[in-house]
């Protein structure tokens, strides 16, 4: 896949709020990690779980359209969840998920 040769057409005042935003990342560039982020282990976690119920259904023997349909989404969006590229899935969507391959999600709390 090649990159676009030309940059989408901004106006100036576009330009002028990145320029904005640029100069402000550059004075004061993020230090910490922000405050919505999750930890590397809560994400190697998440990450862990979309492979398993990915795993299963293939197990099963069943196709995206088949697990979709099961939970009333379309197709092309569990796919995102299977490849990764939808990171932050709601506790209800896992949970139908669960359910469509007749599994059991189980959520628990320990301390660190």
């Amino acid at each position: 896949m090649m990159k676009p040769t030309t940059k989408p057409a901004r106006t100036a005042e576009e330009r002028a709020e990145e320029e904005a935003i640029r100069l402000q990342h550059k004075t004061n560039p993020i230090r910490q990690r922000p405050s919505g982020a999750v930890s590397q282990h809560s994400f190697a976690a998440t990450l862990a779980l979309l492979a398993r119920l990915k795993e299963i259904r293939e197990s099963q023997g069943l196709t995206l359209a088949e697990v979709a349909e099961r939970m009333g989404i379309d197709a092309p969006a569990l796919s995102r969840l299977e490849t990764g590229k939808v990171l932050n899935p709601t506790l209800a969507t896992l949970q139908k998920w669960a359910e469509a391959l007749e599994q059991k999600l189980e959520v628990g709390l320990s301390p660190r």
